[in-house]
């Protein structure tokens, strides 16, 4: 036990001294939370006092984050992930283990570094919660690396939906899910930790904007991409129902385009355009050659443009048939316009596939004016 001894002072007043008797059989060794002899609690943390006075709603909160940050980088980044994998393969289908090892690492350093640095995702700025510490700040890498490892079993959307977080969230005093935790980390309400400065939340806010015009972007161009491999392409036949091109779901007849043309058809959400001019060969002299009729049909298209700038010609196959290609830039009633331009022989017919769009789009819509030339054919080899 302790016990006091005095020392008279000049002022009266007695100074406390503390000893520890140690051959005390009743004295206690201090602890491991005390200081100076005496024996201290240890408090519990801030934020999990603050946890502990939410009820439900704060569960809706966090599901609707996470839910917000599902779409975000599933139609957002996962699109920016295929479709610029797509281009770098220069394929319809690019290796998809690639894109999803790219798209596992990136959604993984998404929640890491936003959550360790910030405290925040997207999808809880929106909602205004934020994941922090004890202390209340954000909650620093090692936290955030232990909750975005464990956020891969209890939150995994193959894993009914993020279940598992959902009971914990619940069901726990403090309203935390296995990764918070095993972190001890909080999911709280911003209002609670105090103003957020202006700055912050001008980034954030801004960020917002960008990674949902992006999610649009890339989500529109995913879901094409998907309908067009899913649903069956169209046939559309010529005039006459001698020849034929298959296109894709979202191209559409039109007729208006040229009235002498067999087949005219366009995709107006891209504006990409094609059509098909046949004339029999009993129409010419029996001494005309395929050369012959790419050297027609190139005066007469240059002579309709300002400004002409033609590629170079090349000999090729189409389906069997034997067939000149050859590109021609130029402007349109002032409109820069790219035109791919394939000459045909087939045993009864000279044909023109002339595919067009706006010069600046040409290089991005080429691989699909390119793949419904090559689907020219006879209707007899259908």
């Amino acid at each position: 036990m302790l016990y006091l001894t005095g020392t008279k002072l000049t002022s009266g007043v007695y100074h406390l001294e503390e000893h520890d008797v140690t051959n005390n059989p009743s004295s206690v060794a201090p602890g491991p939370y005390a200081t100076n002899g005496n024996y201290h609690r240890r408090e519990p943390d801030k934020m999990a006092v603050l946890s502990e006075t939410y009820g439900a709603s704060i569960f809706f909160r966090r599901w609707a984050a996470w839910m917000i940050d599902f779409i975000l980088i599933v139609f957002g980044y996962g699109g920016l992930v295929y479709f610029t994998a797509k281009k770098v393969a220069e394929t319809e289908t690019p290796n998809m283990g690639m894109v999803v090892i790219l798209f596992l690492v990136g959604s993984f350093c998404y929640y890491l570094l936003l959550e360790g640095l910030t405290g925040y995702t997207l999808g809880k700025f929106v909602l205004r919660i934020q994941v922090v510490n004890g202390d209340g700040r954000p909650p620093g890498m090692i936290k955030s690396l232990i909750r975005t490892l464990i956020q891969l079993v209890d939150t995994n959307p193959l894993f009914f939906w993020g279940l598992p977080a959902g009971i914990c969230v619940l069901v726990t005093p403090r309203k935390q899910r296995i990764g918070d935790m095993a972190a001890n980390t909080y999911v709280v309400r911003a209002r609670d930790l105090g103003k957020v400065s202006k700055r912050k939340t001008g980034i954030f806010a801004g960020a917002i904007i960008l990674m949902t015009i992006i999610s649009i972007v890339f989500a529109v161009s995913l879901i094409s991409t998907l309908i067009t491999q899913i649903v069956k392409p169209e046939v559309f036949t010529s005039k006459d129902s001698q020849f034929a091109v298959t296109a894709p779901w979202n191209w559409s007849r039109d007729n208006s385009m040229n009235e002498e043309a067999d087949i005219s058809i366009k995709n107006e959400f891209t504006d990409r355009y094609l059509m098909v001019l046949s004339e029999p060969k009993s129409d010419f002299d029996s001494s005309m050659t395929l050369q012959d009729y790419k050297g027609i049909v190139e005066d007469h298209l240059v002579s309709g443009i300002t400004a002409p700038e033609l590629g170079n010609p090349s000999d090729i196959e189409v389906n069997g048939y034997p067939a000149i290609e050859f590109t021609l830039k130029g402007e349109v009633d002032g409109i820069p316009v790219m035109y791919n331009v394939t000459t045909i022989e087939t045993p009864s017919h000279y044909h023109q596939v002339l595919a067009w769009t706006y010069a600046s789009r040409y290089s991005r819509a080429q691989q699909e004016l390119l793949k419904i030339r090559d689907s020219f054919r006879e209707m007899n080899m259908l």
